[in-house]
């Protein structure tokens, strides 16, 4: 019989969950759903210094976030029972002595070739010689990360250790232990490290880093997720936007590149964008909430706000510049009115043409249709470009160069706040 996979996600809590920790733990939550195995999240935690409940709780929620449910949980600090077996029966063995009140493995002395049978990077070669005795416990009783790791992964059962490749170097030191403790090491995978754009390695030195940053930006977990599979893993059908289940099915560590992941932040927006714009206006609104709490008084505005911009916002965190100048008058230089094939007297005579057919305009035939047909007929009938009439309209209300189309601007803001702005934009331009 089969035996079943069984992966674990293994942080310490003495920071924020990290980007490429959250990528450790998608891979090896996919591996184990592919296979229809179990998904464990073990806390080394032993650290008694730096571990804190706070960094513990802000990686369960983004574990939750990413929606990686942990089959089991565990946590090393409640464990001490399993390390002090497994350290009895190597002193039983004469593989132990205690130095400078530290207790140390004895690395066999004659030239043992260790291979890692690595599913991402092949067999990988190391020498016993070229490691130091390895140290098990501190000096204040606590276990080692190598003594707790291994340990813990032969009473978990753990089948495949999926980890990023700067453990690869731990991986003999680990084996040999796992051989004294008369257990079968599990199969490795070391998956690349996630590179900045220079190639350096992702660190909190080069950038933002903790999964907490792209929360707050207001990038959603479909699009962190697409993101984070496709640094070191391409889809066999090359598809850019795919499901949880999707990924799942697809998901096979053999097509886990080798060479590092650059992070491409220009990538994930246009992910982001996408699934964004996916949403329909009242899943938008909601999802913009928390970021256009400063603009909840006049919630027809708003909507009709957000309606006009979705499909401009890259992350949720762009929204209130976006819609900043439908509730507060734009502030812009006089000559940005000015359209680059027009001159400032026909800017003027446009914008003075735009407001006398507007003011007639009655309140059922402001639409940006009517609206449309209505200044086109202006511009035919008073030998205007549209540069002369709709770049300053744009400009009056927006204080913009990009945004939506005047007349869609026009319906959104309603007649009587159109009307002032614009009566603004005339006095600006003085001519």
């Amino acid at each position: 019989m089969e035996e079943k996979v069984r992966v674990r996600f293994a942080p310490s809590p003495t920071g924020p969950l990290h980007i490429g920790s959250a990528r450790t733990a998608l891979f090896n939550y996919l591996y184990a759903k592919k296979n229809g195995g179990v998904f464990a999240l073990r806390f080394e935690d032993t650290d008694k210094e730096r571990s804190q409940k706070v960094f513990e709780e802000n990686i369960l929620a983004g574990i939750k976030w990413l929606r990686l449910e942990a089959d089991e949980i565990y946590y090393q600090s409640k464990r001490e029972n399993s390390y002090q077996s497994a350290l009895k029966k190597l002193t039983e063995r004469g593989l132990i002595y205690e130095s400078d009140g530290g207790v140390y493995f004895k690395i066999p002395v004659e030239n043992k070739k260790i291979i890692v049978d690595d599913i991402v990077r092949g067999k990988v070669e190391f020498d016993s010689k070229d490691f130091d005795d390895l140290v098990l416990f501190k000096k204040d009783g606590t276990p080692t990360f190598h003594f707790a790791n291994v340990v813990d992964d032969i009473e978990m059962k753990i089948t495949h250790v999926i980890r990023g490749e700067d453990h690869l170097s731990n991986t003999p030191k680990h084996i040999l232990l796992y051989e004294a403790l008369d257990a079968t090491p599990p199969k490795f995978a070391h998956i690349s490290l996630i590179l900045n754009p220079d190639r350096s390695k992702m660190s909190k030195r080069s950038g933002d880093v903790d999964l907490d940053e792209y929360i707050r930006a207001g990038y959603l977990p479909e699009a962190l997720i697409n993101f984070l599979v496709q640094l070191g893993w391409s889809d066999p059908e090359s598809r850019e936007f795919l499901t949880m289940s999707e990924i799942i099915q697809s998901f096979d560590l053999s097509r886990v590149q080798k060479g590092g992941a650059v992070f491409d932040i220009k990538h994930l927006n246009h992910l982001n964008h996408h699934y964004l714009m996916q949403k329909s206006l009242d899943e938008y609104m909601q999802l913009a909430e928390p970021f256009i709490k400063q603009f909840a008084g006049d919630k027809a505005l708003l909507e009709s706000a957000i309606k006009l911009i979705q499909d401009r916002a890259q992350i949720l965190s762009d929204i209130p510049e976006l819609i900043s100048y439908f509730f507060t008058q734009p502030e812009y230089d006089t000559p940005l009115l000015i359209f680059k094939k027009s001159s400032p007297e026909q800017t003027s005579k446009g914008l003075s043409v735009a407001l006398k057919v507007l003011e007639k305009v009655s309140p059922k035939d402001w639409t940006k249709e009517k609206l449309q047909s209505i200044l086109d007929e202006a511009i035919s009938s008073e030998s205007l470009l549209p540069g002369d009439l709709f770049w300053p309209i744009r400009v009056a209300l927006s204080g913009q160069e990009g945004s939506p189309s005047p007349v869609e601007l026009l319906e959104a803001f309603g007649k009587e706040e159109s009307i002032s702005r614009i009566k603004i934009a005339i006095n600006k331009l003085g001519v």
